[in-house]
């Protein structure tokens, strides 16, 4: 026969020659799995499926689309074990007999999980998955969308593997090229993936995969144990079927658990973390101030104490952490405090380091400061024999005067939730007054309107704010309304309900103004007591008598707070190169008239001088003692050791430079320019800078600017009321508790290193109280100032 003519054996007919030059018409890849029934009429053709035995037309026009279908469906043939397909697809054999098959790109990722059978035609290539063995459809013009969703629902790939996200191609063996056939043929493709860590793996943070090695239990269950304490879930959880559905499919090694294991893992963390506070207390190269909060359980009358420490690290970064939420045995005087506190100091070894403690002057009169202050100082001396132990707390100043204000528009506050409640009964009425907003007097409705929570001044001022944007719109509802002329407010009310808001904007802008920030707040509460003093002069001299009168009787409460932390908070300022003495010159000048205030300012300014030469007498005695320890030669000019030739320049460099005629340090700080007043500067990094150049200045700067006016949190900064705990939380076990609210506080703190930046409306983290053995739960909200109930 000729070359190019090819003998096919028909069963019917013999032997029939066809020319094979026409390259281009392929066999179909289905005819690998059907067999051609013997027929009569070349039209009446049958073909046979080799696997289920299915008979289906096979005649020229039908073509074979049909055939592949049924490959794809057919159930017995998904069981079948095809050999996978070489990496060169199986057309080595047409080389040189015609043009070169283009490949197109097999980079994605599902291809590592499939098989691909080989087909002249790429159209026609199939893919069957290896896990489940179903063949699918792997023509280049299909995608491989369908391959991802069948891996998604996989049966038996989803138990062993997971989501398709679990895999990925590793850098040093991505494909190169256009063409698959680069890839070693001895090499298979599974060799080419890197596989996730599952979930265990995850927890312990790279460890090897679970396929070759056991999970570690114990480390599975403390990392459980965290997420549990910083998600706010009851220890419960761990015993519900939801969460074991879950681990037994993400880590078919899990072992469950009980809450009392949780238990135990809590208790282990909270020693382990407490070591970790009292080591970061040591190496504090400052001082440290306290908060001092109480709590008291609504139902068993039971007394709670809540101490937080401040102090600024050796990076100048101010840090905050609750040191213990201990219960309190009767009598609840300043002797027991005292002697509790004093225990807290010697575990923690703080009794030398204590500088301030800043407690709400509501709780802790002159008397149980001072017997707390001789159960701290019975060791040591406090700086400037204690005269600025105590600082009372700025935010029950501002909730006073802010919940005096309120009182007087109590009737009129009323009437306008009852006007909210009628806008908001229905999602019409709602839409038809901000239509109306829009359409009538061009305002813009982005201002929503809702109910406050009668217990926060500060949705309360938000309720009068919003109401006032829309008091035409009100007004317009009113007239035309004849079932709310009883809510109707007169010209006067409207009137105070304005004077009212622009005094409680002042109290809320200075009130974020100290919650809202993770940085030091002595230095600014000079500014911000000087912002609410002259709003509530100009109310006393303005024609609003209603609420002159009542801010006449704010104005004694706010003097005495002021004389008792006027000094030490002033220094503070003046430590801030924004302000410095300038500053607090212009503050007390309008805080007490021109004739009064320089002798107030040279008050503060003899007071830092003093605590400047105090700081200095004692840097000079530890310098001193290091140096007669190492019997150093003021006379050394080298050593044995090249590298040590000039280690004592460091030491000299501090105590001769910058004499300039006997000038100390704070007089060469307080002649250098100031800032400018309203620059975004942070002070820290400030004094970060300039500890070598003020080495006992900024010594006394790190101290004082740690000192806190807030012992609450954003949110409580707004609330009025004692500090209460539910049924719920008094039921928990005291060690149970104390436990697991300062581990909250830590491990959040410890996630929160690099923005700890909190704001009065979101607060910095929630705590839940979990019950041993019970699945109940209450919210406590925990700030890195102190604790509050939520």
């Amino acid at each position: 026969m000729d070359g190019n003519i090819i003998a096919v054996v028909d069963q019917k007919n013999g032997l029939v020659e066809f020319d094979s030059s026409n390259r281009n018409k392929k066999r179909s890849v289905a005819w690998d799995h059907f067999e051609k029934l013997p027929t009569e009429s070349k039209n009446e053709g049958k073909a046979k499926c080799i696997h289920c035995d299915g008979v289906f037309s096979a005649t020229p026009r039908s073509g074979t689309s049909h055939l592949k279908r049924h490959v794809e469906r057919c159930a017995k043939r998904a069981a079948i074990d095809v050999q996978p397909v070489s990496m060169d697809f199986g057309f080595s054999e047409f080389e040189g007999s015609g043009p070169s098959v283009k490949l197109g790109k097999r980079v994605s990722k599902v291809w590592h999980e499939y098989d691909l059978f080989p087909s002249p035609n790429m159209n026609d290539a199939k893919a069957k998955c290896k896990h489940c063995k179903m063949v699918l459809s792997a023509a280049s013009k299909n995608g491989t969308s369908h391959l991802k969703r069948h891996l998604d629902k996989c049966p038996r790939r989803v138990t062993l593997t997971g989501n398709i996200e679990q895999y990925f191609l590793s850098n040093e063996k991505l494909i190169e090229g256009n063409s698959l056939d680069k890839i070693p043929k001895d090499e298979p493709t599974s060799g080419k993936l890197k596989r996730l860590s599952t979930i265990g793996d995850n927890l312990a943070e790279g460890s090897k995969s679970t396929e070759n090695s056991q999970v570690d239990q114990d480390e599975l269950q403390r990392y459980i144990s965290v997420c549990i304490i910083k998600g706010a879930h009851p220890f419960s959880f761990v015993e519900e079927r939801g969460f074991r559905s879950m681990m037994s499919k993400a880590c078919p090694q899990f072992k469950p658990f009980s809450r009392a294991i949780v238990r135990r893992e809590m208790f282990s963390m909270y020693m382990r973390e407490r070591d970790n506070v009292k080591e970061m207390l040591a190496k504090a190269p400052g001082r440290i101030c306290l908060t001092v909060g109480n709590w008291k359980a609504r139902d068993t009358k039971d007394e709670y104490i809540c101490v937080t420490t401040h102090f600024i690290d050796e990076h100048w970064k101010l840090l905050k952490r609750v040191l213990c939420f201990k219960a309190l045995a009767p009598p609840y005087d300043g002797t027991y405090i005292a002697d509790e506190l004093a225990c807290l100091s010697s575990q923690y070894n703080i009794e030398c380091k204590t500088f301030t403690i800043t407690v709400d002057e509501a709780s802790y009169d002159e008397s149980t400061v001072s017997s707390i202050k001789r159960g701290l100082f019975t060791k040591n001396s406090p700086a400037s024999g204690g005269s600025f132990f105590q600082v009372n707390c700025y935010a029950h100043i501002l909730n006073f005067l802010a919940q005096s204000a309120l009182k007087l528009v109590e009737d009129i506050i009323d009437r306008v939730r009852e006007l909210v409640k009628y806008v908001n009964k229905s999602p019409l009425q709602r839409k038809k007054f901000f239509d109306l907003a829009e359409r009538m007097f061009d305002l813009q409705a982005r201002k929503r309107l809702s109910l406050d929570v009668m217990l926060r001044w500060n949705s309360t001022y938000k309720l009068i704010d919003r109401t006032l944007y829309y008091k035409s719109i009100f007004k317009h509802l009113l007239d035309s309304k004849q079932e709310l002329s009883n809510l109707a407010l007169s010209k006067e009310e409207w009137q105070k309900l304005s004077i009212i808001h622009k005094f409680l904007r002042v109290l809320y802008d200075v009130t974020r103004l100290f919650s809202g920030t993770n940085g030091p707040t002595a230095n600014l509460f000079i500014k911000g007591m000087l912002r609410v003093h002259c709003r509530m002069m100009d109310i006393v001299k303005g024609p609003n008598l209603f609420l002159a009168h009542a801010v006449q009787a704010m104005q004694a409460k706010f003097d005495d707070f002021w004389c008792e932390n006027s000094l030490i908070l002033s220094c503070a300022a003046i430590l801030d190169p924004r302000y410095k003495v300038k500053f607090v010159e212009y503050c007390y000048m309008k805080l007490f008239g021109p004739a009064n205030f320089e002798d107030r300012v040279s008050k503060v300014v003899s007071t830092l001088y003093c605590l400047f030469a105090e700081y200095k007498q004692r840097s000079m005695h530890f310098s001193s003692t290091a140096v007669g320890s190492s019997s150093m030669n003021t006379n050394f000019v080298g050593g044995d050791d090249e590298g040590d030739m000039f280690g004592d320049y460091d030491q000299f460099l501090s105590s001769t430079s910058r004499s300039h005629g006997n000038k100390s340090e704070l007089d060469l700080y307080l002649e250098e320019p100031s800032y400018e007043l309203n620059s975004d500067l942070d002070v820290l990094e400030f004094w970060r800078r300039s500890s070598m150049r003020y080495p006992n200045l900024s010594l006394m700067a790190r101290d004082i600017l740690s000192i806190p006016v807030f012992t609450v949190n954003a949110k409580e900064a707004f609330s009025y009321g004692s500090k209460t705990l539910s049924s719920v939380q008094s039921s928990v076990m005291p060690e149970t508790l104390q436990a697991l609210l300062c581990l909250q506080d830590w491990l959040s703190a410890e996630d929160n290193t690099d923005d700890q930046t909190v704001t009065a409306e979101d607060p910095s983290f929630e705590v839940v109280v979990m019950i041993k053995d019970h699945c109940c739960l209450s919210r406590i909200a925990l700030s890195p100032c102190l604790l509050v109930v939520e």
